[in-house]
């Protein structure tokens, strides 16, 4: 991480800074940039006369000893020139002022000073006692400094409040390119709602016409349940092995970038607005295979499939941003039939610019791709079923706000699923079978319903400050596909579809895998089709 604050008039815009100015002292304001191999940003700093102040070359001042990778600690130093405003820091006293830090003091750009004195170690290393002697002969007094990061010790009243404004992308090189001044009014509330949406919305703009977004990739046949019990025999029953396998063959193929806005003072320490921005593009793919000669209820809970870290945003002491990206696979099923399923999962998302807190509803494409659909089952008893099926990538946003001081984690859920709905009467023993686009034998009565959607949802683990909580939850994009839906038979059977309710109160009471207690026939098909994305969009 590359410190480079930077002196600019109070009201300049941020599009018009010039490059990093360590030449200048940070009195009273300042921005301070990040260029990294991992993101972009700046934060504006900005505070009275006497509330920020500078440590480096630029005012004056020489350090002597001070630990690089360290925040909070005592350190040693010289004023070597005192034309250059030194004594800007005694302005209403040196406790309580924010100083900005050489790149080799400290692991935080700025901190608060505590205390100031004169130091009992009054020597200078030899390297730098030449050039700290001054044209009259005499060294300058070392003083000692007191640093924390706790900005909370801090009085605001008898400095004033220190505010900021940070923005912030996941893609190296593009903060020139922002264009949103903060508002002229600390103050107004609404102003600062204001900026930082439209601090997002510019964000999303330059990351349309900018590559460097992060892969998210994943490739995994997995199995979620599998499961043997040998059936003794049981009447006309012969005794045979059955088994109930659900394997989720998934696949994530798609890039990320993500922008960050927010407003609020270091002095006291608080936020009072923050935005994140995602972009995405991926595509999800995968196909559910079920396979089912026992009875019951299988329900798997969510299993973990993948996870890896994605590069952050880190503003050391105000605001860091730790991404994730995992993917998490669910399913759950009742089932009384011999049943075979196998399911495509295709869903394509192009351009998508996704908001937390919501703002608005999301932009680009969440496209349905083809879908291979073949679905068998047991002919001659009653039976009734439910599948889902779930392919969950996540991306996860952990925030780290003010030193430790607020933390949370956004969740970004792409869920991708599947399901059925079965519900079918047999009156005789049925022998034809049908692939969804010939008339089903009479014996063979009742509804099919195979579903495929795309839900994607954001929420947060735990409250942040007062900006949102836990409870902050929202689907920005939710839909359902029919893939294959049809009743045969006649009008008596048609009747024993009950509907999803009803049925799932009456089979969720059930046991689980177990023994089917009558004979299961060999499966036939119902459904062998492949529904074709245009056909759902």
């Amino acid at each position: 991480m590359v410190f480079s604050p930077l002196l600019v008039a109070a009201l300049l815009p941020i599009a018009a800074q010039a490059a990093n100015d360590w030449s200048q002292p940070c009195f009273g304001q300042c921005n301070w940039d990040i260029n990294s191999g991992s993101g972009s940003g700046t934060v504006q700093i900005t505070g009275t006369q006497s509330g920020v102040s500078d440590l480096t070359t630029a005012a004056g001042w020489s350090i002597l000893d001070c630990d690089a990778n360290t925040a909070d600690q005592d350190i040693r130093l010289v004023c070597q020139n005192p034309d250059a405003g030194c004594d800007h820091i005694h302005t209403d006293g040196a406790a309580g002022t924010l100083v900005r830090l050489p790149t080799s003091c400290g692991s935080v750009p700025f901190a608060l000073v505590t205390r100031m004195w004169t130091h009992q170690d009054q020597s200078i290393p030899a390297n730098k006692r030449a050039l700290l002697t001054r044209r009259d002969g005499t060294t300058p007094t070392v003083k000692g400094i007191s640093l924390s990061t706790n900005f909370s010790e801090a009085d605001p009243s008898q400095k004033g409040n220190v505010t900021l404004h940070l923005q912030g992308s996941s893609i190296p090189g593009v903060a020139t390119n922002f264009t949103q001044p903060p508002p002229v009014d600390q103050l107004n509330k609404r102003g600062l709602l204001s900026w930082v949406g439209n601090t997002l919305k510019n964000i999303g703009e330059i990351h349309k016409n900018i590559s460097g977004s992060s892969p998210i990739n994943f490739s995994k046949d997995t199995p979620l349940f599998d499961q043997s019990i040998n059936c003794p025999q049981s009447g006309a029953i012969p005794a045979f092995s059955g088994e109930v396998k659900v394997d989720l063959n998934g696949k994530v193929d798609g890039t990320v970038n993500y922008g960050v806005a927010a407003s609020g003072s270091v002095i006291p320490p608080k936020l009072d607005q923050f935005g994140l921005f995602v972009g995405l593009d991926t595509t999800v793919t995968g196909t559910l295979n079920l396979d089912a000669t026992l009875t019951g209820t299988v329900g798997t809970g969510q299993i973990p499939l993948f996870q890896t870290g994605i590069p952050g945003l880190d503003f050391p002491g105000i605001l860091s941003i730790g991404p994730t990206f995992s993917v998490n696979a669910e399913a759950d099923a009742s089932l009384d039939a011999n049943l075979n399923m196998d399911v495509d999962l295709d869903y394509t998302i192009s351009g998508a610019q996704l908001f937390f807190p919501p703002s608005s509803g999301p932009s680009g494409a969440f496209t349905p791709g083809d879908s291979k659909l073949q679905l068998s089952v047991s002919p001659d008893v009653t039976a009734n079923g439910q599948v889902t099926a779930h392919l969950i990538p996540t991306l996860a946003f952990g925030i780290n706000a003010l030193d430790g001081k607020a933390k949370a984690t956004i969740n970004l859920d792409v869920d991708a699923q599947a399901g059925l709905d079965l519900s079918l009467t047999a009156s005789g023993k049925a022998s034809t079978a049908t692939d969804g686009s010939k008339s089903a034998d009479k014996s063979f009565g009742g509804c099919v319903d195979v579903t495929s959607g795309l839900t994607v949802s954001a929420g947060a683990d735990a409250d942040f400050l007062s900006i949102f909580d836990k409870s902050t939850s929202v689907d920005l994009f939710k839909k359902t596909f029919d893939l294959f839906k049809k009743c045969f038979g006649d009008s008596a059977a048609r009747r024993t579809y009950t509907g999803r309710k009803a049925r799932a109160e009456l089979l969720s009471k059930r046991a689980s895998i177990a023994c089917p207690s009558s004979a299961l026939a060999s499966a036939i098909s119902v459904a062998d089709e492949t529904v074709t994305g245009s056909s759902l969009q």
